[in-house]
């Protein structure tokens, strides 16, 4: 645990990617530093500062998971800040479930999407029976949609059934209690979010990239603009929330990807996000060694005739 703790603090002191701009380093007077803390430590800290003059919490590689009440208790501290544009670092700090939830959510949201288009195809087919000429058609036509419905809608209702058995799992995840309650906040301090190796899976990614635009259309408060999930296993899986993110973040400037399991495909998913992108300086792509060199760089070659703006690190 020690050498984890030695690791990460290396890595908020050497995270300096774009010249000018405020990265994870700290300094004592304007830092509350919890790194490797426990609860009880974690508790009395929130509890006890003053809020004022805090502008980096270093929460990284956390001893003890972040439950309800240390989160409610860090929301209740970010929220009594008097000043915006803050940096929290929850690096190496696990927000998962501890269980194959979030995977099994997010399989069974895909198929049943894919239930409800078998289910509107059956019923177009339904229809259309009525248009066949011949009878003994339009009967057999009629049966074979009502079939194709009826497996449909009882596939339906089970994969509900699952997703309700889930529900309670899904809610009590350390990253959706923090997400639904960062995005409670009547004004969001936070601008800088390092959530490196934090055990985050596509289906808490998908929430992480609507919170966060949801707070950038806010009057107020701040809006993220450097992003840090390196070593999160989201895989290819995870990049439609990430390329919906690109094409609709008009503040987001840096995004860090680094060792996230994608492959070819995950690269030119989160590339198109950036067509239109007019807000990214950086985009790290670096250490997905799923990857391949020359196909990664034929896709970002493919991009500059229409994004010469964001520098893309690929090795």
């Amino acid at each position: 645990h020690l050498e984890q703790v030695a690791a990460a603090a290396a890595a908020a002191q050497q995270w300096a990617p774009m010249g000018g701009m405020t990265d994870f380093a700290t300094k004592a007077e304007q830092s509350l530093l919890l790194s490797g803390a426990g609860r009880e430590q974690l508790l009395d800290n929130l509890q006890a500062k003053q809020p004022f003059g805090y502008a980096k919490l270093d929460l990284s590689c956390l001893s003890c998971r972040l439950d309800g009440e240390i989160l409610r208790q860090l929301f209740a501290f970010l929220e009594a800040l008097p000043v915006i544009n803050v940096s929290l670092r929850l690096a190496h700090t696990d927000l998962g479930s501890g269980t194959d939830c979030e995977q099994r959510v997010f399989e069974l949201k895909a198929e049943r999407e894919m239930r409800e288009s078998e289910k509107a195809f059956h019923q177009k087919k339904k229809s259309d029976s009525s248009k066949a000429k011949d009878f003994s058609v339009s009967a057999q036509m009629r049966r074979s949609a009502e079939e194709g419905i009826n497996k449909a809608t009882a596939r339906i209702v089970a994969i509900d059934e699952e997703l309700a058995d889930l529900e309670p799992t899904r809610l009590a995840a350390p990253w959706h209690v923090f997400f639904s309650g960062w995005e409670s906040l009547v004004r969001n301090p936070i601008q800088h979010l390092d959530l490196s190796n934090c055990g985050l899976h596509a289906t808490g990614l998908a929430m992480l990239t609507s919170v966060l635009l949801e707070l950038e259309h806010r009057a107020d408060g701040s809006k993220i603009s450097q992003l840090l999930l390196d070593g999160n296993d989201v895989g290819d899986i995870g990049m439609a929330s990430i390329a919906s993110l690109l094409r609709l973040s008009g503040v987001l400037e840096l995004l860090a990807l680094r060792n996230i399991g994608i492959t070819d495909q995950g690269v030119s998913q989160v590339l198109s996000g950036l067509v239109f992108n007019k807000s990214l300086v950086m985009l790290d792509l670096r250490n997905n060694g799923l990857c391949t060199s020359t196909v990664s760089t034929a896709a970002v070659q493919g991009l500059r005739q229409f994004n010469n703006r964001t520098r893309i690190l690929l090795d």
